[in-house]
């Protein structure tokens, strides 16, 4: 197994943060949109969809 160069270990590092922060803040605006349609559907409960 050959050594890994400083640049791909960084690109490697920046690429796994990337996905990281994007998967937080898709799990965030899920979580916030599935909580908006709870309290919408507390509030009208007749109106379905």
């Amino acid at each position: 197994m050959k050594p890994v160069s400083r640049r791909t270990l960084d690109r490697i590092y920046s690429a796994l943060l990337l996905a990281v922060v994007l998967l937080s803040w898709g799990y965030v605006i899920y979580a916030s949109t599935v909580a908006a349609r709870r309290q919408l559907r507390k509030k009208y409960p007749k109106s379905s969809g």
